[in-house]
């Protein structure tokens, strides 16, 4: 048995002209059961750049864009919590933000203790800062579940040399060590995540979200992505 985090990114969640298309949140739904099937504890972490990108609004006081991404994400987890429920999945959404009478706030113990015994865990709003991503958010949920492998499920089927979706001859890594990554600044997740991944031996495993299916496959020893690892 692992403990899981599945972060998903918030342009894995669009499709099309939906900004969170009920396509995507089934495939959550589906990789939540494959797992529960194998007797995986799982936890999420959400993007939320399907509503907002820092990036392309430069014009912004970084501090406003980085809020807004952050808000983001906690939108998308209100939308993956409701249709969780809506399919008998006890659910319950963790930030680092107050949101009185709308969302509840759950100390540390209660979020382990829920977690333990069966409930899905989403974290919204990385980790409240500005300055650091949602992939920072991962190694927080990390910390308070003490999961031992991280799922990326993203819209490329792994890590690449450069960019597949400009470069068609761009090669697939079946295996990374930590500090391939971390010399070569391949586009993972961000490299403070990296870091702690390697300093607490918590693997990464990056593929495709469509590719759901075939995600009992990796614990059979079978490659689906590219495993980031010592």
């Amino acid at each position: 048995m692992s403990r899981i985090i599945l972060k998903f990114s918030g342009e894995a969640l669009k499709d099309h002209d939906e900004l969170v298309a009920k396509e995507k949140l089934a495939i959550i739904l589906k990789t939540i059961k494959l797992l529960q099937e194998n007797n995986h504890e799982i936890a999420l972490v959400i993007g939320g750049g399907n509503f907002f990108r820092g990036r392309e609004h430069e014009d912004m006081e970084k501090v406003t864009r980085d809020t807004i991404g952050m808000l983001g994400t906690v939108m998308n987890a209100l939308y993956v919590k409701d249709y969780l429920e809506n399919h008998n999945i006890n659910s319950i959404i963790s930030t680092p933000f107050d949101f009185p009478n709308l969302i509840e706030n759950y100390r540390r113990e209660k979020l382990k203790n829920l977690y333990d015994k069966g409930s899905i865990i989403i974290f919204g709003g990385g980790v409240g800062l500005s300055g650091y991503s949602t992939d920072s958010g991962t190694i927080l949920a990390r910390d308070i579940l003490d999961a031992n492998l991280i799922i990326k499920m993203t819209n490329v089927d792994g890590v690449y040399n450069d960019d597949p979706m400009v470069f068609k001859n761009a090669t697939k890594f079946d295996y990374l060590s930590y500090q391939d990554v971390l010399d070569n600044e391949y586009q993972v997740m961000d490299l403070y995540t990296i870091k702690k991944c390697q300093e607490t031996k918590t693997k990464i495993l990056v593929m495709n979200i469509d590719k759901y299916d075939k995600i009992d496959d990796y614990f059979k020893g079978k490659n689906i992505g590219t495993e980031i690892g010592d």
